[in-house]
């Protein structure tokens, strides 16, 4: 019988957090520098945790330390990551955002990726360096109010180029991972509506810097086609669909905030939208169950873009390009907008 039965709870909620992929052994062996038998010791409640051994767990997986102690399954945990209160912490949200795309196996089957996107997925953005440079710019000035981002010009700001390459790790990343996006009405409102405030409040004044935006987001509903057409993402690389299994859903329904619920061998990992672009984590089982019978529901309500539905795709497409067209009329002719 173990000496330390919470501690045991403890380690048992820790390797929920740790990819299928990874040995949990190892792992946390790696984490303490202790070999395999004591770090087995310590899973099985034989030799008690030190105070900075649990700490330095808790911290690297997201899992509270009194966590064992509560009811698991009416309360929640969340890892939300450090708080953006800089541009140093800002830099730490895209290595994070990383981090969480490579902890799966990506070229695995048996992994899959649901996106319920009340806006069109993050991970886009990294392919088009308009959209990027608005998101990045936008979020930094607007939403965390950075004063870093207040004293620079819009015309004077670029992604620097570390970001820029982990950008790139992201998209490849979700390329390769099988997927199925759930978009709305909605999906596009976001993004035209944080470009039109930033025209109209002269944050970009460049008419050049406004219409290159909209043109990605034309390109991005070609790429979405060809997606869902082939059955397959697009490589980054290459502009060819050869990447991972995809499924494009339409919905008329609103999903609320954006969800990224992804199912592993042996974990599942729920993702929700916070404070506009940031999100909060969680392996939680009872949490995941609910996410995985409302994911089923909203899947049964949407449709699947297939040769047999190309109808509903154009209506849905045309849709979101009269959007675009709407926000250009806006910036070119100063016409008004029901948006």
């Amino acid at each position: 019988m173990s000496s330390y039965p919470k501690q045991v709870e403890f380690l048992k909620l820790v390797q929920r957090r740790i990819p299928a992929h990874l040995n949990p052994v190892d792992t946390l062996g790696e984490l303490l520098q202790i070999g395999s038998d004591s770090t087995y010791r310590r899973l099985r409640g034989e030799t008690a945790l030190s105070f900075e051994e649990a700490q330095k767990i808790s911290q690297t997986f997201g899992v509270s330390m009194d966590s064992a102690s509560i009811d698991n399954l009416h309360r929640v945990d969340f890892d939300a990551g450090t708080p953006i209160l800089s541009a140093q912490d800002y830099a730490g949200y895209a290595h994070r955002l990383v981090d969480r795309m490579l902890r799966f196996p990506l070229d695995s089957q048996e992994v899959h990726m649901y996106y319920l996107a009340q806006d069109f997925p993050l991970f886009y953005i990294y392919r088009f360096p308009e959209m990027a440079r608005l998101k990045s710019y936008y979020w930094g000035r607007s939403i965390l109010g950075l004063p870093e981002f207040s004293q620079m010009p819009y015309s004077a700001f670029q992604i620097p180029e570390e970001r820029l390459k982990m950008g790139l790790e992201v998209v490849r990343a979700y390329a390769a991972m099988p997927s199925s996006e759930v978009w709305t009405n909605s999906s596009y409102l976001s993004t035209l509506k944080q470009l039109q405030y930033c025209w109209e409040t002269g944050i970009i004044q460049d008419v050049n810097d406004a219409l290159a935006i909209l043109r990605e987001m034309e390109e991005l509903l070609d790429l979405m086609l060809v997606q869902s057409e082939a059955g397959q993402k697009c490589n980054p690389l290459t502009g060819q669909p050869t990447g991972g299994a995809f499924q494009w859903y339409i919905t008329d329904l609103s999903v609320g905030n954006n969800a990224v619920y992804v199912d592993t061998p042996g974990s599942r990992h729920s993702f929700l939208s916070f404070n506009t672009f940031n999100f909060i984590e969680t392996t939680h089982p009872g949490f995941n169950a609910q996410t995985d019978l409302w994911l089923k529901q909203l899947l049964k309500k949407s449709t699947l873009v297939t040769a047999g539905s190309q109808a509903i795709r154009d209506t849905y497409v045309h849709k979101l390009r009269r959007q675009i067209h709407s926000i250009r009329d806006v910036i070119v002719h100063q016409e008004d907008t029901l948006l």
